[in-house]
């Protein structure tokens, strides 16, 4: 399909900011790193000031975006379904991986399952579609867990713990746990909600830094080796990163560790 070329001009502009990463730029500057000759790019400059997608310094003779840029990304994260945003990324990772695939949103005190996608091994277990599952149970249930508020966390392990196995995670083994998963940025699940189940979990955040959703990894144990359960936890970490920039998540070094400090620490009792 070919291209209208002076929409294409105007994108380009646009992206200019994006591409150079700096927050003022003059109009040579502009013109070289769009590609397009000045006289044009004088007159897109012109056309998005009067939309207020781009503002002029009177006084450093230089352009940066305007408001309206912000009014139009914080539309599109309001309007965004997570499981629509997260799908895609779900069935690129079962395919990777052969494994099945569960994605589960944040409650107050329990996960809720909204999508899962099957691997070629077709695994059945109980985190499908629908179920509620605490956070105490299973990898994407403690990956989210391990990034929640204070108080919520206290709210949570205020209450009774639920078992599936005998492997299933105390309220006080959690906090302990939480820690660690912080600092790994995923969880692991061995048995603790199924027998025979051995899954991955990484929690997935939104465009204001908060955890709004985990996703598992899962597959038979005994079919799992070093080298495999390597793999599943690079997959699963960078699926649930790659969620979360969709979501307009801001995940640069310094705000995940942010996120880190800011989360509950056991210590902090």
């Amino acid at each position: 399909m070919e291209l209208l070329h002076s929409a294409e001009n105007v994108l380009n502009v646009l992206f200019v900011w994006i591409d150079t990463q700096r927050t003022e730029l003059g109009l040579t500057e502009i013109s070289r790193a769009a590609g397009i000759n000045k006289s044009t790019v004088y007159k897109i400059l012109l056309s998005l000031r009067e939309h207020h997608l781009v503002a002029f310094n009177n006084e450093t003779k230089k352009y940066s975006l305007d408001s309206r840029v912000l009014e139009l990304g914080a539309f599109f994260l309001k309007n965004l379904n997570v499981k629509d945003a997260a799908h895609p990324f779900l069935q690129n990772l079962a395919l990777e991986s052969g494994k099945t695939v569960t994605f589960a949103l944040r409650k107050e005190t329990h996960l809720v399952f909204i999508d899962r996608v099957d691997g070629s091994e077709n695994v059945r277990f109980y985190c499908d579609i629908g179920k509620v599952i605490p956070y105490n149970s299973g990898a994407a249930a403690k990956a989210v867990f391990a990034y929640l508020p204070e108080q919520q966390v206290k709210t949570i392990t205020a209450g009774t713990e639920e078992r599936f196995t005998a492997k299933t995670k105390t309220w006080k083994q959690m906090l302990r746990e939480a820690h660690t998963i912080r600092e790994r940025g995923y969880s692991l699940s061995d048995e603790e909600v199924d027998n025979g189940v051995l899954a991955i979990g990484a929690p997935v955040f939104d465009s204001t830094g908060q955890v709004v959703a985990g996703l598992a990894l899962a597959g038979l144990k005994f079919t799992i080796n070093e080298k495999q359960l390597s793999r599943m936890i690079s997959l699963s970490v960078e699926c649930a990163r790659s969620i979360s920039l969709k979501l307009g998540a801001p995940l640069n070094d310094s705000l995940f560790s942010e996120w880190k400090s800011a989360a509950f620490s056991p210590s902090s009792e």
